[in-house]
């Protein structure tokens, strides 16, 4: 049997009432774009990208739970960025920023966040409170002040190695009030 292009959304009738959607295809197949899923083969991405169809897997171990949990308290600091940081970041890093100190966070078995996590657990009592008092985030898994301090020092770093330079002071023990501010500047 013969393959047929199908244009738009469309369902196809496999055995008596099961119904599988079909991938919205313009232009021959592969030769223009498509997007959503063929059957339970492929999936076609709007971007033009093209990968097998993977059954969804949710196990929902400890061991998951506790980096979804990081990356949820991460995410949660970075969406406090003002829109001066915010704007910077996007210039000097590229679209993906965000994508960018994620990724620096949580390479290398997230080396860098255990680093950070290290000189976070070194600061006073006093110098903690602070810096849980500049971090307006909730975090879940991360100890209050560590998600500000950690994406704070993960952007600075990448700037110094990329050699550009962002409105943040370099988070120290005793710069939470200064870097909290520009973490969350609107002004332009």
């Amino acid at each position: 049997m013969g393959a047929a292009l199908i244009v738009g959304p469309a369902r196809a009738i496999l055995r008596k009432g099961e119904k599988v959607t079909m991938a919205k295809v313009i232009n021959p197949l592969l030769s223009g774009s498509a997007s959503g899923k063929l059957g339970d083969m492929m999936v076609f991405d709007p971007r033009g990208y093209v990968r097998q169809y993977v059954r969804p897997s949710n196990p929902q171990t400890a061991a998951q739970m506790l980096v979804r949990n990081k990356l949820g308290d991460i995410q949660r600091s970075l969406k406090l960025l003002g829109l001066v940081l915010r704007t910077e970041l996007k210039s000097k890093f590229g679209y993906r920023w965000n994508s960018l100190i994620v990724g620096e966070l949580t390479a290398n078995g997230a080396a860098a966040l255990t680093a950070y996590e290290a000189e976070f657990n070194a600061f006073t009592s006093q110098q903690k409170t602070d810096w849980a008092t500049a971090d307006g985030s909730t975090p879940v898994q991360l100890v209050d002040g560590l998600p500000l301090y950690a994406c704070a020092s993960a952007i600075y770093d990448i700037a110094v190695r990329l050699g550009v330079s962002v409105p943040l002071t370099q988070p120290a023990a005793g710069n939470s009030v200064t870097v909290g501010a520009e973490w969350t500047d609107n002004t332009p």
